[in-house]
């Protein structure tokens, strides 16, 4: 498979039409992740089959643009078409845009963004519904669905919003275990496919399972064959139609990177990932980061929780945390006593011990997932500070050294400094 190595990414369709060559190249090259991408000098009689992507070049001329652009159009059948603009005409782009193209990409300058400039024109398109947040971890055991079940409860205790669970970890997914909701009868994700054109507010307020905090909860069905028909193409539209019915969707993840998760991660506006301050956790938290540019999401979306957070953690690891490139960083204490207590007793940790640390640190988390930035009286919690100390500006240069990317220098190194040697348990990961 062409792109990402060891995953199972389904690879799209593009079609690239026009005769730059180096463009072409170029854009080749910026969609790989997601498309594969075939070529053509000119508009094919016979429409290709299994089209999903149409880029065209935009060479000057107006009227034959204009022409072109309505002829793929009226071919393709709602295909999406950017067109790529390698010289800015304004009134070309206002009359292109009411024939109906879905974007435009100024070349070179945006080519290599190609993917995010897609991805944002996705979201628009859909109009003001719902925040999606979706808690994952490609590395297991981190306390991921313990995070995501405690926090949706609190977003909706704060907001008073509607809010909903979504229980993605297939195929057995424990949300329901933590919110004391198994013995019930729960209302599935495959119930919800088999209704999903017949929902409107009454109805889907009435038929979703809810939980005493007002949470509302879509688990996965307990036969795992039911999850058949259960797709990255299904999950965009599970998604997209509980945006239209709740303020808060969050979602808990698989520990892999299906197409199922995929679409998870494409459709949210909060990419929560979870890790602990451990070198084995925090290299699959560095490597969800990378996916994610090459995926073009969106830097600010990418939010990371440390659970099980300790002060005998030792300082390496603290400046590779603070080295991660993250939009915020917030911190969980290890207190797993309680965390077992609250599960064993059936409440969450809101209900449980409301006076309690974690408690103050899952509201500061949930804060800053309703309102996008962390709470301001409690700038420990969440914690969105640059590394700024000799070691971690050096651990981020070798860890960009690491992924390929260009080297920049560091600018705020003093003159006196020393150089500081990265530890030896770390050389593997950033040489």
């Amino acid at each position: 498979m062409t792109g990402i190595q060891g995953s199972n990414i389904a690879l799209r369709s593009a079609l690239y039409l026009g005769e730059d060559d180096d463009l072409k190249e170029a854009v080749r090259v910026s969609i790989l992740s997601k498309y594969t991408m075939d070529s053509m000098g000119e508009i094919p009689q016979l429409w290709p089959k299994e089209v999903d992507l149409v880029l065209m070049e935009f060479n000057g001329d107006k009227t034959e643009s204009l022409a072109n652009i309505s002829q793929v159009l009226t071919m393709s059948k709602g295909i999406p078409l950017y067109i790529l603009l390698k010289k800015k005409d304004v009134d070309f782009i206002i009359e292109a845009s009411h024939y109906g193209v879905q974007g435009f990409i100024e070349c070179p300058k945006e080519v290599l963004h190609i993917l995010s400039i897609i991805h944002m024109q996705d979201r628009r398109r859909q109009g003001k519904n719902g925040n999606v947040s979706s808690f994952f971890s490609l590395k297991g055991g981190v306390g991921r669905t313990a995070l995501a079940t405690n926090i949706a409860s609190q977003i909706r205790g704060m907001t008073d919003q509607h809010a909903v669970l979504v229980d993605l970890n297939v195929p057995l997914g424990d949300t329901a275990l933590y919110l004391n909701m198994e013995e019930r009868q729960l209302y599935t994700i495959t119930d919800f496919i088999y209704n999903l054109n017949r929902f409107d507010e009454n109805l889907i307020y009435k038929s979703l399972s809810k939980h005493e905090s007002g949470l509302f909860l879509l688990p996965l069905p307990g036969e795992i064959t039911e999850l058949d028909s259960l797709n990255g193409q299904m999950i965009k539209t599970i998604i997209t139609s509980l945006r239209k019915y709740f303020d808060h969707v969050i979602i808990d993840c698989a520990s892999n990177l299906s197409d199922v998760t995929l679409s998870c991660l494409d459709e949210s506006d909060n990419i929560v990932l979870v890790g602990e301050p451990s070198l084995a956790s925090l290299r699959a938290v560095n490597k969800v980061i990378q996916l994610s540019k090459r995926l073009g999401y969106q830097s600010d979306s990418l939010k990371l929780i440390i659970n099980r957070n300790q002060s005998s953690v030792d300082d390496n690891l603290r400046s590779v945390i603070k080295a991660l490139e993250v939009g915020c960083i917030a911190y969980v204490d290890n207190d797993y006593m309680l965390f077992n207590e609250s599960l064993i007793n059936g409440e969450l940790i809101e209900k449980f011990a409301p006076h309690s640390k974690v408690n103050k640190q899952l509201q500061g988390i949930s804060h800053m997932l309703h309102h996008g930035v962390p709470h301001q009286e409690m700038p420990s919690q969440v914690d969105v500070k640059k590394a700024n100390n000799n070691f971690s500006e050096l651990l981020k240069y070798q860890l960009l050294k690491r992924i390929k990317r260009p080297l920049v220098m560091v600018s705020n190194l003093t003159p006196t400094a020393k150089k500081i040697s990265p530890p030896k348990f770390l050389s593997s990961w950033i040489k």
